[in-house]
């Protein structure tokens, strides 16, 4: 392995607890019952991103807020997904823990055949002003290289306000900004949509969010046009296809790499944190694409979301395989 300086990356809001549980089948029916074959509590959401992060050597931040929910034993769901966060190395100290008010939570439905549902709500609290201490991780500690968000963080009412202030000030320190939006984006006002592009650097969206985005256009040339609001980089996610890497200058075509596909819950996420690891290393474009798009093939192949997501290793072997070299 060689040796790489470590980067440190912001990702802003989207905390989220999962309970994933593995049905034998999907659609479930009233009065039908299937056992769970496993139960699982883990960070979803940004959750997968910091995870992913850490396990390739970034020193991943999480910033948002969570409530004071009860859950099981006594402690609140929030605060045992920020310690399953904390002993997989992630900085905590930057999340607002509002009293009286809940996290938002998701069970997630995975059949055999890797269909999945998603179910939940977000949490409720009150609106918050950009936190100091949000605001020292871009102006004072001077020391991130990146900054992650996504649609859902911007869906959260009670942050999304504070979430693309930060965004601003990031871009201001001139501090990539990487943004994801998710299909939380086709309920997002216009000027969310015009704030997020202005101030990202890399936009990462599937083909279906395109015209969330693009005020209704559909495809690559639609996508291409968005270059012009404000991203340098944007990538199209194509799941078990690939990605399509698109700059003013070049189109770049990735294909994916050919697993099992178990459960995608995640991939996104983890494709993310993997594209995230080789842009701020100044890959070209064909590595960066290669290994994220490895990244989401490892993950397509476990079950389950949080500390489910790959290991380097998985990575490693994922690329090994198809006889793609990258030094990581």
């Amino acid at each position: 392995m060689s040796t790489q300086p470590v980067f440190r990356v912001i990702s802003i809001g989207d905390l989220v607890v999962d309970i994933v549980l593995s049905i034998p089948h999907l659609p479930v029916q009233a009065n039908q019952h299937q056992p769970a074959r496993e139960v699982r509590l883990e960070p979803g959401g940004a959750g997968n991103f910091l995870i992913a992060g850490a396990r390739l050597g970034m020193e991943m931040v999480a910033l948002g807020v969570i409530g004071d929910d009860a859950g099981d034993c006594g402690a609140t769901l929030g605060n045992a997904i920020l310690s399953i966060l904390q002993q997989e190395g992630i900085q905590v100290q930057g999340v607002v823990r509002q009293p009286d008010t809940t996290s938002t939570t998701v069970v997630v439905l995975v059949d055999q055949d890797g269909q999945n549902v998603f179910l939940g709500g977000y949490g409720v609290g009150p609106e918050i002003d950009l936190p100091g201490k949000w605001v020292e991780e871009i102006y004072l500690r001077n020391t991130a290289q990146a900054v992650f968000a996504s649609g859902y963080t911007l869906a959260e009412k009670r942050d999304s306000r504070a979430g693309l202030e930060l965004m601003a000030l990031a871009r201001e320190k001139n501090i990539p900004v990487f943004f994801d939006p998710g299909p939380e984006m086709v309920h997002a006002t216009v000027e969310q949509i015009q704030a997020a592009l202005a101030n990202s650097e890399v936009l990462l969206l599937t083909e279906e969010e395109i015209p969330f985005m693009a005020a209704g256009e559909e495809g690559l040339l639609a996508a291409r046009r968005l270059l012009e609001q404000g991203p340098r980089l944007v990538c199209v996610k194509r799941g078990p296809k690939g990605c399509t890497l698109l700059t003013a200058q070049e189109t770049i075509e990735y294909p994916g790499f050919i697993v099992p596909a178990r459960d995608p819950t995640g991939a996104g996420d983890s494709f993310a944190a993997a594209f995230i690891y080789a842009y701020l290393r100044k890959w070209e474009l064909h590595s960066i694409a290669a290994f994220a798009n490895a990244m989401g093939a490892a993950k397509v192949q476990k079950f389950g979301s949080g500390r489910q997501v790959p290991t380097a290793g998985e990575v490693r072997a994922i690329l090994s395989a198809n006889h793609v070299a990258i030094d990581f």
